[in-house]
């Protein structure tokens, strides 16, 4: 018999034993910690927290969704435009660093970026507890950190929104490109583009989403 039968993709026993692993009756599987919180998180909670997964993973590993199945990395051949990319990946991961501690921050990495079950977050962050104690809580420090991870989001579009608002209403009134620029510290093209930002929520007031605030 031909030894190929006997390969196989199974994880080994020592693989099923890391973080990323959970105990589901006698047996071991994948944690799925954002699927085990979706039932208690808001829509747009579980959005953002997608969200910051593709950050993540373009900024430590240079992956984008386009690259799945095989395909060929984005902007091929661009490594300026794909390095940008990946900056304005780090500037976000970081600014929410930056607002929620280094804690917060490596919270998201290990539920999101690593997949580490609530079991293992547990027995690292309340290992005097009891498993199912310690469990309980991480379970809840996650949902909590999910949480501000959104009101956070939310916020910087409302201030964005309302920076966007205020300088296109100042161009309007006859100020230039040359001195909005100087005054908000924003290159032309930049201040040009927040100008039609703001136009487009005064004349058709909508609320921002995600993919609204990034583009």
């Amino acid at each position: 018999m031909s030894r190929i039968a006997h390969i196989t993709t199974s994880p080994t026993r020592e693989r099923t034993h890391k973080a990323d692993y959970e105990a589901i009756g006698r047996k071991r599987r994948r944690a799925n910690t954002l699927g085990t919180l979706a039932a208690r998180l808001k829509a747009e909670v579980i959005s953002e927290a997608e969200q910051w997964i593709k950050d993540w993973m373009l900024a430590e590993h240079g992956y984008l969704d386009i690259m799945k199945n095989g395909g060929a990395p984005a902007l091929a051949g661009n490594v300026f435009t794909f390095n940008a990319l990946q900056g304005k990946a780090w500037g976000r991961l970081n600014a929410f660093r930056r607002h929620a501690g280094r804690a917060r921050h490596q919270l998201l990495v290990n539920i999101l970026g690593l997949g580490w079950s609530f079991t293992s977050l547990g027995s690292k962050l309340y290992p005097d507890l009891h498993p199912d104690n310690a469990r309980k809580k991480a379970s809840e420090d996650c949902a909590a950190t999910l949480e501000m991870l959104a009101a956070f989001w939310q916020e910087q579009r409302r201030k964005k929104a309302r920076q966007a608002i205020s300088i296109a209403r100042q161009h309007h009134s006859g100020i230039d490109i040359a001195t909005l620029s100087n005054r908000y510290n924003i290159a032309p093209t930049g201040l040009d583009r927040l100008i039609k930002h703001g136009e487009k929520i005064m004349n058709k007031p909508q609320k921002l989403t995600s993919v609204e605030f990034r583009s």
